[in-house]
């Protein structure tokens, strides 16, 4: 399949895309309201809920604004690297499951939809969340690393 036939494939498929796509495809986050599918060998996650795919997309805009400086970024408006979308996206979700006292074991994120659903509720909006803190764990996440065969 050519890579132009998947991504129309994949938009006809996939509706509402999930903003966490590489949190969750990674093994990192789960979401009640995540929709796995798969399309040529390849895994894709959708979002059942038009507003918590509102409410993750605020979130994780506003952790690319406050992360530009750690990673090196002078504008987060397009497509970033593989590796400092996963860092903003793991890492501001473990930054924020840590301050909510709600890290597992391994560092997996059980539910993304209820993380930030309490955390808009304790802090009263998203823009009102301790970014500072969160940014922290952005910048003290780093992603595996491949080895060369």
């Amino acid at each position: 399949m050519e890579e132009d036939e998947y991504r129309s494939a994949y938009r006809t498929i996939n509706e509402r895309r999930c903003v966490f796509e590489k949190a969750i495809t990674h093994r990192h986050a789960e979401c009640a309201r995540m929709a796995r599918f798969l399309l040529a060998e390849r895994e894709g996650v959708g979002c059942h809920s038009t507003a918590g795919c509102q409410r993750c997309t605020r979130f994780l805009e506003a952790l690319r604004r406050n992360a530009r400086f750690t990673l090196g970024l002078i504008a987060t408006d397009g497509p970033l690297p593989h590796n400092k979308e996963i860092r903003i996206q793991v890492g501001g979700l473990r930054g924020l499951s840590t301050l909510s006292d709600e890290t597992g074991e391994s560092g997996k994120v059980a539910d993304i939809d209820a993380l930030l659903a309490r955390a808009e509720a304790r802090w009263g909006s998203l823009e009102k969340l301790p970014y500072g803190d969160i940014v922290k764990h952005i910048a003290r996440f780093k992603p595996r690393r491949w080895r060369k065969r």
